[in-house]
């Protein structure tokens, strides 16, 4: 299956922790030119990703995967787009809410539109009868968001079990544990990086953080045609710095040569 997805950076390449392990032909669209979307208006980074999308028809590919506000923003209006996201609220967040208060965290334009999205999207979402059930449980849900600009340039750069990424992330996930919310729902899929760390620290019996592994049952229920695995990175600006980005090859290349062009 030939699967477009489209970044500013590493956002949403962070999926390839799994996506690697699956046989498709992934073809990347890395907007470099317009990186990275969270420090855009997000309205702004929404004509990019359009044009992204415009770009990977070309392309003729069988599904695109978004970034996680932009997935919520488009699904209704591009047929092609993977409902990852929209899948791992519904299945995942909504589902296993403990007393319906939910944490949103990322960056400021994203939170912002974010928010709203989720809450249209819970609408038509239909509480469990032990959710209704639990005086405690609060429907429509309450959110709590955070922005945490702080941590993108360290889940990006460093490593992921570094002593600075991992005491900041604890430091900036506080938030959550003194606004008491029973879910944390990461706007970028960069957190799950950090999932070991955020997993722990939040302690899944009292704030429930879903690891990666459920977004990969998500992907593997909603994407079952398998062909050969091949990536291509399409870049709208100068591909030598993507060179230097060994870590990023690394993560993927399986074995296999990477070809990186520039638009």
């Amino acid at each position: 299956m030939k699967i477009g997805i489209i970044t500013s950076w590493m956002e949403t390449l962070a999926l390839f922790r799994f996506l690697t392990r699956y046989n498709h032909e992934y073809i990347i669209y890395f907007d470099s030119l317009n990186a990275p979307y969270w420090e855009k208006h997000f309205e702004s980074s929404l004509k990019n990703i359009k044009k992204g999308i415009d770009y990977l028809k070309e392309k003729w590919v069988d599904t695109i995967i978004l970034p996680p506000c932009y997935e919520l923003s488009l699904l209704e209006k591009e047929s092609l787009v993977l409902p990852l996201f929209k899948t791992y609220l519904f299945q995942e967040v909504f589902t296993y809410s403990l007393v319906g208060k939910l944490g949103l965290a990322w960056e400021y334009a994203d939170l912002e539109k974010g928010q709203g999205l989720i809450e249209n999207l819970s609408k038509n979402y239909q509480p469990s009868l032990t959710q209704k059930t639990t005086k405690k449980f609060s429907y429509p849900f309450h959110y709590r968001s955070k922005e945490m600009g702080i941590l993108n340039p360290l889940l990006t750069r460093l490593s992921w079990k570094s002593l600075l990424t991992n005491t900041l992330i604890k430091q900036e996930f506080r938030y959550f544990k003194d606004a008491n919310v029973d879910t944390v729902i990461p706007l970028n899929y960069l957190y799950f990086n950090g999932e070991r760390t955020l997993s722990k620290f939040l302690n899944f019996k009292k704030i429930r953080f879903h690891k990666l592994e459920k977004l990969e049952k998500i992907f593997t229920e909603l994407v079952n045609k398998e062909s050969k695995y091949e990536v291509q990175i399409h870049a709208t600006d100068q591909k030598d710095f993507l060179l230097r980005e060994k870590r990023m090859i690394w993560l993927l290349q399986r074995g296999k040569s990477v070809s990186i062009q520039r638009l």
